[in-house]
């Protein structure tokens, strides 16, 4: 009965053991396990990347194979087409030259005369020339005419403007715009302003619609034409406005 007391109440102890030495075994198991599985990774892939190398150099040595072979094709190619073009430059060029002399010699011998077409050529040059001297002295001529043209109406339209800004002239007590008392000489525009007449518009002339009535007719005011109707109303005979300019002088 002791014995069994005694291992009863060495079992919890005994349990514990046996629970610490199978933790333990699992945790250094887990570390070989994971030990042996990284060495077999950093194996395998030192053997694929040893054999992707391997697949690269061979791929490599394969394009170069093959790219040198398609070039030496197309390069050959390319010459053939170089020498075959040269060759028919060159067979162009002799025809040409063939071509040419014998042109020379059949229209020289047969068509036309060297020195008569000579002669010809000349008269030519000659008639060319006084034609295109003409031809410059007309050009010229217009251009003066066109400035000459332009120089009027330039010199009308400021006349025009003068007569419309007759107003702005100078007067006895106030000098005009173009007369300032703090230039030397005046504006060349007052001196446009003495020269020119003031533009006056004109009132519309009023036309009077003519009408044949009976005596009878107008006295008794039976007609519309009895009496004279106009399509304006005849003007007012009166002063027209003056405009003063007034300036203010320091």
């Amino acid at each position: 009965m002791a014995t069994l007391a005694r291992l009863q109440a060495r079992s919890s102890f005994v349990a514990n053991q046996y629970y610490f030495r199978n933790s333990n075994v699992n945790e250094f198991r887990k570390r070989e396990n994971d030990a042996a599985v990284k060495i077999q990774s950093w194996f395998r892939g030192c053997q694929v990347r040893a054999f992707i190398r391997y697949l690269n150099r061979t791929a490599t040595v394969i394009q170069k194979w093959w790219r040198g072979y398609v070039d030496r094709k197309q390069y050959q190619l390319i010459v053939e087409l170089a020498n075959c073009n040269m060759k028919m430059d060159h067979y162009n060029t002799m025809a040409v030259e063939i071509q040419r002399r014998w042109r020379g010699y059949r229209i020289r011998k047969y068509y036309f005369n060297y020195y008569y077409l000579k002669e010809y050529l000349k008269a030519i040059s000659e008639t060319n020339e006084a034609i295109r001297e003409a031809l410059e002295e007309f050009a010229e001529m217009k251009e003066q005419e066109e400035k000459k043209a332009a120089i009027e109406k330039e010199e009308k339209e400021r006349n025009y403007q003068a007569r419309k800004m007759h107003y702005l002239l100078s007067t006895k007590q106030i000098p005009g715009i173009y007369n300032s008392p703090y230039r030397k000489e005046p504006d060349p525009w007052e001196l446009r302003l003495q020269k020119a007449k003031p533009l006056v518009h004109r009132p519309p002339r009023v036309k009077y619609n003519k009408f044949t009535t009976n005596l009878e007719e107008w006295l008794e005011c039976t007609s519309a034409r009895s009496f004279p109707r106009a399509d304006y109303l005849p003007p007012i005979n009166r002063k027209l406005c003056q405009v003063f300019a007034i300036f203010l002088l320091p």
